[in-house]
This record gives structure tokens, C-alpha cells and sequence, in this order.
């Protein structure tokens, strides 16, 4: 007896954010409320309407499994000497923030909950030559779960 899973598809998005950004924390009104940041926002809606161009909401009911991989570089500054491309990227955002950015946006549309991600990988590339532009890259593969009692 042994639970299979078994691929049942992929979305693969491929987008070039003029900024790199991770979730923000939430901020706070006077009077209590509390609001996402504009530049979160912003990258969220970005990724999330390249996920409804490239799948539409086909997934959006998904309730198995689902693996999730992130792949983001950022191009160097142009004030940085060019010998630096390829150094590994150590500044912020941090990669943990820059996966609750993507599963947020996703949330709903790429699945029913982030609950189902069961995988995540989250890449920072080495930093990208000057004029490369920025790079986003994420893979989620679905999965469904079957279970298999063993022939005696």
C-alpha cells in the first residue's frame, strides 16, 4: 500500500519586472486600518495577470498536490563595475519574502490555497550583466495523489 503521485500538469511564467521586489509587511492607517504597500501590490497584480495570460483559470480549482519553483535575478546597476556580473546576488529582497510574494499572487488563481504547495524552491541567480533587464521565472507542476494497494 503506498500513495503514487502522478503529474497531471504545468504552468511555466516567464516575466521581466523592471524592480525585483518581496512581500512588504503590511502597514497600519491612523486610524487602525491596514493596507498591502503599492510596490507589493503592483508585482503581485503583474504576476498574476501573466498567470491568466499564460494559463487562464483552469487550475484555479486545483486540489491535489502542487510544486512550486522560483527562479529571480537582477541585473547589475550600471554605477557597478561589469566584472561583477556573474557575483552572487546577496542583497535584499530575501528570497523567503520574494516566495510569499509569489504564492500571494497566485493564491486562488494558480491553486485553491497555498496550503497545496507541498515543494518550493526559490533561486536567486547570480547578478545579471547591465542592460539584461531583471529576471522572474516560476514553475508550479500539479499532481494528482492516488492510492495503490499492493497485489499479494
Amino acid at each position: 500500500m503506498t500513495w503514487v503521485h502522478k503529474r497531471v500538469g504545468s504552468a511555466v511564467l516567464e516575466l521581466h519586472p523592471a524592480e525585483i521586489v518581496g512581500k512588504g509587511r503590511p502597514r497600519f492607517t491612523r486610524s487602525g486600518r491596514t493596507y498591502t504597500p503599492r510596490k507589493t501590490k503592483r508585482a503581485e497584480l503583474a504576476i498574476r495577470d501573466e498567470f491568466l495570460r499564460v494559463s487562464g483559470d483552469r487550475w484555479a480549482k486545483f486540489r491535489g498536490p502542487v510544486s512550486v519553483h522560483i527562479i529571480y535575478g537582477r541585473e547589475l546597476a550600471k554605477s557597478n563595475p561589469k566584472f561583477w556580473a556573474g557575483r552572487a546576488d546577496t542583497g535584499k529582497p530575501d528570497l523567503d519574502n520574494c516566495g510569499k510574494l509569489v504564492l500571494d499572487a497566485l493564491n486562488g488563481i494558480a491553486f485553491m490555497d497555498d496550503s497545496q504547495v507541498v515543494n518550493m524552491t526559490i533561486a536567486k541567480s547570480a547578478r545579471r550583466p547591465g542592460g539584461t533587464g531583471n529576471l522572474l521565472q516560476i514553475e508550479i507542476s500539479y499532481y494528482n495523489e492516488i492510492y495503490r494497494k499492493e497485489e499479494e
